[in-house]
């Protein structure tokens, strides 16, 4: 049996905050639970296994809570996935998908808005195609032979999954054993065709490594608090270091204080995270004890993967 130092805190023991899916699956799990829980804090707990999500206000069952948690996910409207199979898309129509979620948005209920905002900018589109500029998040094709892109992958893989793999996610070892559309953003998904024993397109699942869908379901969530705009004529997405046009990194902090959704939001976007050097000592002031950083590469024209991060 697990021990805790406070039967009201819940630790998130399979999500690792040195794993970029682990993280972004962390942060996603609390704006979700937010929904559940208003009065949710949310920390990070260093155990023997690394840097461990701690959410405070929800309770202390685990069962429960993955139940509620996915209930919430499913009830949740697909409209923002609904524009289009595809992404990015025209920039006209994420346009006026835009004006259509803004008009619709309440205090309480950003959800569309936040992960339109998140999916890119319609400012300044491609002047090849048309199509808006769209988040560094997206590492898939923009439209596989089918012409389906992340917003189809981020439905399918929904309609796919169940509590049990919601709670052995958040509650146990992975053990990438899941069959869906993984969105890239393990370090382990990096399997390029030339490192690989067999040819992947004659792969089957035992053939590992599956993934973990219920990571990614959440991890999609998170993209609320990664929104992309425009610097300049570029778009550049929150959370993201660029140090020349080939060489980017995702940036991620850990903090131990147990905060408010709204505390954590600002703390991810803090441009101290993206100096060189690191000022330690004045993110320490802040509560954030670990920065962690991975480089986003792209294999081909089609497909990027994060590299295993390191602590900086």
């Amino acid at each position: 049996m697990r021990i805790r130092e406070d039967d009201t805190d819940l630790l998130l023991y399979g999500l690792d905050g040195s794993n970029p899916l682990g993280f972004l699956a962390a942060v996603g799990v609390a704006i979700v639970a937010e929904g559940c829980w208003p009065e949710l804090r949310f920390g990070w707990r260093r155990t023997g296994r690394g840097w461990r999500p701690s959410l405070q206000g929800c309770g202390s069952d685990e069962k429960s809570f993955s139940e509620r948690l996915l209930e919430t996910l499913r009830s949740a409207p697909t409209t923002v996935f609904d524009i289009d199979n595809r992404m990015p898309f025209d920039a006209g129509k994420f346009s006026e998908a835009l004006r259509g979620a803004q008009e619709g948005s309440l205090a309480v209920d950003r959800r569309n808005v936040d992960l339109l905002a998140g999916m890119g900018t319609e400012i300044y589109p491609d002047k090849r195609n048309g199509q808006f500029q769209d988040s560094k998040l997206r590492m898939v094709r923009s439209g596989d032979s089918a012409g389906q892109g992340l917003p189809f992958y981020a439905k399918a893989n929904l309609e796919k999954l169940n509590v049990e793999r919601v709670q052995l996610t958040l509650f146990d070892v992975w053990d990438y054993r899941d069959d869906g559309y993984s969105l890239r953003w393990d370090p382990l998904g990096d399997q390029r065709y030339a490192l690989r024993w067999r040819d992947p397109s004659k792969s089957k699942l035992a053939d590992g490594p599956g993934m973990m869908l219920a990571a990614d379901c959440l991890a999609i969530e998170a993209m609320r608090w990664f929104p992309t705009l425009p610097v300049g004529r570029q778009a550049e997405t929150s959370g993201f270091q660029r140090k020349s046009r080939r060489e980017i990194y995702f940036v991620w902090p850990i903090w131990t204080p147990m905060l408010s959704t709204d505390t954590v939001r600002s703390l991810l976007v803090l441009p101290d995270l993206t100096h060189d050097p690191v000022d330690h000592g004045s993110l320490a002031r802040r509560g954030i004890q670990e920065v962690y950083r991975s480089q986003r590469v792209q294999q081909n024209q089609y497909y990027s993967n994060f590299l295993p991060a390191h602590s900086i």
